[in-house]
């Protein structure tokens, strides 16, 4: 059977390849708008609330679209969308290992070409404009009809822009963007196609890392589970991390306002979250398992329980 490991990091090394050009477009946006923001009206080193400087804010977003939206950067998201294509190759080698008359539905072709268009237009004009340069530009009006100092406006734009103790605009953006746009899709590709094949055990994989979150890192640890235990993970009943500071076993805690582990997409439930999985940038796969490599131990102790009994009664 393929490996999995194989699919994680076609994944990663796309969507990292595409956010590696990401620092140094925000560098040109910063330098760009500290230029354009010389011309704004000032008295006593504080803008001023002018006319002029009103519709100069409508210039320098229209420069930032151009900043970022060059034939460079449109020729990097034609090449990131390559990522979907290998990713339905290896979910359809992985089904085609374990089911030989397995053919790919043809839903799946119809998911992958909404995904692709929604992730263009995230990543081009509409949604650059709306999560980027008119966030830029929000900025950029607030100061202006408050009157703050130019050198603190610059101070600003520099935190806000650049990367530094957190990701800037752009990259925040983007990043999330293609994270969430390929491994939702190839977690949307395993779930339809397991549905129909009536797969009911599952591994959690993929590299658990600094940022990663709680929930993933128990159940990175616990490995297979099956179908019926997903509304306990979702409460992290006996679900338990490794603290990266202390070392220590704790239990995976739960944020109060969403009544789900931390980190965790609101409104996540048993059966959204196959796609949803960690919450937003999870990195982690969901593989449908046939049951003969579940360890027996685990399958004695979640067939034994009620839930699992009242799913096969119903089947």
């Amino acid at each position: 059977m393929p490996d999995y490991n194989e699919l994680i990091k076609t994944i990663d090394d796309a969507i990292n390849g595409f956010n590696d050009s990401i620092p140094k477009i925000q560098k040109e946006i910063l330098a760009d708008v500290l230029d354009q923001i010389k011309k704004f009206d000032t008295r006593d080193k504080r803008i001023t609330n002018t006319v002029k400087n009103i519709r100069l804010l409508n210039t320098i977003k229209n420069r930032l679209k151009k900043i970022i939206l060059t034939d460079s950067y449109k020729q990097e998201v034609k090449d990131f969308l390559k990522v979907f294509n290998d990713v339905s190759t290896f979910q359809n080698a992985y089904f085609a290992e374990a089911e030989k008359t397995f053919k790919p539905p043809a839903i799946v072709k119809e998911i992958k070409s909404q995904t692709i268009e929604d992730t263009i237009n995230r990543l081009t004009e509409a949604g650059i404009g709306v999560n980027v340069s008119d966030k830029i530009a929000e900025l950029l009006k607030q100061n202006v009809t408050t009157g703050v100092k130019y050198s603190d406006l610059a101070a600003q734009l520099r935190e806000y822009i650049l990367t530094t103790e957190t990701p800037g605009v752009l990259e925040k953006y983007v990043g999330q963007i293609t994270t969430d746009a390929v491994n939702q899709y190839s977690r949307q590709y395993m779930n339809t196609i397991s549905g129909d094949l009536g797969y009911e055990w599952f591994r959690y994989q993929g590299k658990d890392i600094l940022t990663t979150r709680p929930f993933c890192d128990a159940m990175t640890d616990r490995k297979f589970f099956h179908v019926t235990e997903v509304p306990d993970l979702l409460a992290a009943k006996d679900l338990y991390y490794s603290d990266n500071i202390t070392g220590e076993t704790k239990k995976v805690p739960i944020y109060e306002k969403t009544g789900l582990p931390n980190g965790l997409i609101p409104d996540t439930n048993a059966e959204n979250f196959f796609v949803r999985a960690g919450g937003y940038r999870c990195g982690h796969q969901i593989f449908p398992v046939i049951e003969r490599i579940v360890p027996k131990d685990i399958q004695d102790r979640v067939k034994a329980t009620a839930a699992y009994k009242r799913f096969h009664s119903s089947k």
